[in-house]
């Protein structure tokens, strides 16, 4: 029995399989042939399969770590095998593009201030932010050249200072929800877990920062938008790096994903939609609000373009680039900000000397009245730009639990150069800077895994000042992140409302008492960094919280 739909589509189905196949094949012999002739000319690799790459060797690294640990300790234990190269290649194909892993600030700085390499960012990690921002992964941190500079330019305007300054009531706003819950655990005293607390305050503070909406997640059932993309998250995290690559090839997975993104982007256009609305209305009585979030400044933006009428509805190329952007500022406005809130509850509690200067410098900063401190950081934002020991307690929690790496595209004509005059063509290559390997490099940091804040207080003449570029979270030039300063805002006020008010402390050993594992490749460090978007502490903090009973000005 002849049925030619069926033939035509297993035809036009086997022709597919077959050009993926070339196509694999094809970019699997360009990977290792580039690195055999990086090998034949001498250049910095570990041992190099001429199948399987540098698999092997992750392999057997990844195998020297505890369970969970995050890729980075990876590319640092190879690295520390190889001496602490300044910069090595690493073939992981198919789980990555080639590499050039860099560990020397040295090296790294002329990456970012090359004028055409400082700028463009790897094709191949749109696949990896597809499920995150949809539109085949074309975001603010995958787009290049005129394309990045459009949509960048859109939304820069929301990080003008004086904006970011009149957010900061609603920041404190949940930030007091937060509070409230903190002094209700204090209340139990039961062990509990911090970072679902931390992820839901910080969803609950991008709603309103980047939509303009309340989700609720501290005090009720999440709003719709806000489980949609939570759901997105999770199923583009289930897995590790490894078996996320392999697990696209799940059908189910993929519709799943796909359908599930297609609710979130109806979700968001719903809001859209709103906020429009809203625009216009705001318009038509020539009202302007103090604060605009990142969906209200891109609507403005967008209509303040010559012929643009008010009235004109929003064509469907900026509606999808538009929800693209929006879902790319959720993910990273909320789990990066959350992992450095928990990192810096887990070091700050474990060195008093630390909290004792913190309660000091906010004691003279926000007076005696610790309740009395949201309201003063909501009447007077700027109030936070006199908190330098705070600052660098953020920064140095930064230092040792980076949340994520840089990453640039080589090209031909750079050829970066290491102190010792060794040579690294890029051409072929991804060029990534390892924050966790530089970060932690004894060459650049005295007493690299030591908590010492006094390294961002110190001058020039000091032994701890910091080398050029060697603190590298947010990376440098161009691409730099845009969202730095307000990172930074919110962490001061977050360490500000809780520090004085409470006392952390955590319960690692209590809750993985049975567990025989080696924690000497990721540097003893209980909390080691795990997988999961950003780098978070293992286990999600687990801690208990009580009220600190501190009182100002006491030396204690």
């Amino acid at each position: 029995m002849d049925y030619p739909f069926l033939n035509a589509c297993g035809g036009v189905l086997l022709i597919f399989v077959i050009v993926r196949c070339l196509a694999f094949a094809s970019e699997l012999w360009r990977c290792r042939s580039l690195m055999k002739k990086l090998s034949r000319m001498g250049k910095p690799m570990p041992a190099h399969n001429a199948l399987l790459g540098h698999l092997l060797e992750a392999k057997t690294a990844s195998e020297e770590l505890p369970p969970g640990a995050h890729s980075i300790y990876i590319l640092d234990r190879i690295s520390r095998k190889m001496n602490r190269a300044p910069a090595y290649y690493f073939d992981s194909y198919p789980v990555s593009t080639p590499m050039l892993i860099v560990t020397d600030p040295y090296i790294a700085n002329q990456v970012t201030n090359h004028a055409a390499v400082s700028t463009e960012k790897p094709a191949t990690i749109k696949e990896w932010f597809a499920p995150i921002s949809g539109k085949g992964g074309i975001n603010l941190f995958t787009q290049n050249g005129q394309e990045w500079k459009r949509d960048h330019n859109l939304f820069l305007p929301f990080f003008n200072n004086n904006n970011l300054d009149s957010a900061m009531p609603i920041i404190i706003e949940q930030m007091l929800v937060f509070r409230d819950i903190l002094r209700m655990k204090a209340q139990a005293g039961n062990l509990f877990r911090m970072e679902p607390l931390t992820l839901s305050l910080m969803n609950d503070i991008i709603g309103r920062v980047v939509f303009n909406a309340d989700l609720g997640n501290q005090t009720s059932i999440p709003h719709p938008l806000s489980d949609t993309m939570l759901r997105q998250l999770g199923l583009k995290f289930r897995a590790n790096n490894v078996m996320d690559n392999i697990g696209q090839l799940n059908p189910f997975r993929v519709f799943n994903m796909w359908n599930n993104s297609r609710i979130l982007n109806q979700h968001i256009r719903a809001q859209i939609s709103k906020r429009v609305d809203a625009f216009r209305s705001a318009k038509a009585r020539d009202e302007q609000s103090a604060f605009n979030s990142v969906l209200d400044q891109a609507l403005e933006s967008y209509y303040s373009q010559p012929g643009r009428k008010q009235s004109d509805p929003l064509d469907s190329e900026f509606l999808d680039i538009l929800c693209a952007q929006l879902r790319l500022f959720f993910f990273a406005g909320y789990d990066s900000t959350s992992s450095t809130m928990v990192s810096c509850c887990y070091l700050i509690w474990r060195h008093p000397e630390v909290l004792a200067k913190l309660r000091a410098e906010h004691d003279e900063v926000f007076g005696r009245n610790v309740a009395g401190c949201p309201d003063m950081i909501s009447e007077n934002p700027p109030i936070l730009n006199s908190l330098p020991y705070t600052l660098a307690v953020i920064k140095e929690t930064l230092r040792l639990f980076p949340p994520a790496n840089g990453i640039r595209t080589g090209c031909k004509e750079l050829v970066l150069k290491g102190r010792d005059g060794t040579e690294y063509p890029t051409e072929g290559c991804a060029v990534q800077m390892n924050h966790f390997s530089v970060h932690r490099n004894p060459e650049f940091w005295p007493r690299p895994l030591e908590f010492i804040p006094e390294r961002f207080l110190a001058g020039p003449d000091d032994e701890l000042y910091p080398a050029r570029g060697a603190w590298r979270v947010f990376e440098y030039g161009v691409r730099s992140c845009t969202g730095q300063a307000f990172v930074m805002k919110e962490v001061k006020a977050f360490l500000s409302i809780v520090c004085r008010e409470f006392d952390f402390q955590e319960c690692y050993d209590e809750v993985y008492s049975g567990e025989q594992i080696d924690l000497t490749n990721v540097d003893y460090e209980k909390a080691y960094l795990i997988e999961h978007g950003a780098a978070h502490p293992r286990g999600k903090f687990p801690c208990r919280v009580s009220l600190s009973g501190y009182v100002p000005g006491d030396a204690r």
